[in-house]
């Protein structure tokens, strides 16, 4: 066997044990390298329907461009997850897009990563945790989202001078929950609405928890005229209720986020007054060009929606009601 042929399975062996080693928990892999360098996806679980949907959205772009993306799971685990980016910093990976399985973690994963930059998705840190052009998240500015329902809610009432609302929060601690919802409230103090939060409780993002949760409100027998989610599942899990305990779903309205398939329809069928679209499309081509710019040597400021300070990329959200609703892909 010729010296060039034993040079080039040692270093093929020596690839294939290293991208073993940084898949992990529930890897997979997509595209097909074409020479720009190798991209990581570190993400929390499996499970989540948003994120799941954004994965698919970068499978695609991926294979489109020919792009060299492998993908790891931490099934929630932040040791996990710290050990998925040390390795891939071993692997030589040009960059990582990584959902944070918990964004007070953010400077242990930084560490982890040496000198491979990072593009966190879905969980934001703290600004000051992020570098320019080194640590950056990609997004949606979550403070519209929140701000877009009230509007829309207080508008389809008839813009009325006292409101009470209930509120249906996601998971304790991450970190579109507060700006969301704090959104929400602030657009009505600014409007001069007198608000009264009859019932606000975290319900996990999930349809059946929210559900729960209204029947706990409802034993407090309190008067309430609308149901603001943040996000379509919970806002389901309020549709639901509110139908089968006799509530008129076109009087007592119902606002979600996200614009999932299951609540456009809702939507188009009336019973959710409006969500809003995060545009997980554009999230994760956002996330990509990002990545390819950082793990190039790049500059931020090359990216569409990046802003000055270079640490985002805001991909904006979009208002979704019956008007529009049929024009979404």
């Amino acid at each position: 066997m010729s010296n060039f042929l034993k040079k080039t399975l040692t270093v093929l062996l020596v690839t294939v044990l290293m991208a073993v080693s940084v898949c992990g928990c529930g890897a997979s892999s997509a595209g097909g390298g074409g020479g720009k360098g190798k991209i990581l996806l570190a993400l929390h679980d499996d499970t989540d329907t948003f994120l799941n949907v954004l994965v698919t959205a970068m499978q695609e772009r991926a294979q489109k461009d020919g792009l060299n993306i492998d993908i790891v799971y931490a099934a929630n685990s932040t040791d996990t997850q710290k050990q998925q980016l040390e390795d891939a910093a071993k692997a030589g990976y040009s960059a990582i897009i990584c959902r944070l399985c918990d964004a007070s973690t953010t400077l242990q994963m930084e560490a982890a990563a040496g000198d491979v930059p990072i593009v966190f998705i879905n969980n934001e840190p703290s600004e000051s945790f992020l570098k320019p052009d080194k640590y950056v998240y990609v997004g949606s500015f979550e403070q519209d989202a929140g701000r877009f329902q009230a509007e829309y809610i207080w508008n389809g009432l008839g813009k009325p001078s006292k409101l009470d609302v209930v509120l249906l929060m996601g998971d304790q601690g991450h970190s579109a929950v507060e700006p969301r919802t704090d959104a929400v409230k602030y657009f009505f103090w600014d409007n001069n609405v007198d608000l009264n939060v009859v019932f606000c409780d975290y319900a996990t993002w999930s349809d059946t928890l929210a559900y729960e949760k209204l029947d706990m409100f409802k034993l407090t027998d309190q008067h309430f005229d609308c149901i603001i989610a943040n996000n379509d599942p919970m806002a389901i899990g309020a549709i639901n209720w509110l139908k089968d305990n006799g509530y008129d779903t076109h009087k007592y309205l119902v606002a979600g986020i996200d614009a999932t398939e299951s609540g456009r329809q809702a939507v188009a069928d009336g019973d959710m007054y409006m969500t809003v679209l995060q545009d997980t499309a554009g999230q994760g081509n956002a996330a990509i060009d990002a990545a390819l710019a950082l793990g190039g040597g790049g500059s931020l400021k090359d990216v569409e929606g990046a802003t000055e300070n270079l640490k985002y990329v805001w991909v904006p959200f979009v208002p979704v009601t019956k008007d529009n609703v049929g024009s979404l892909k």
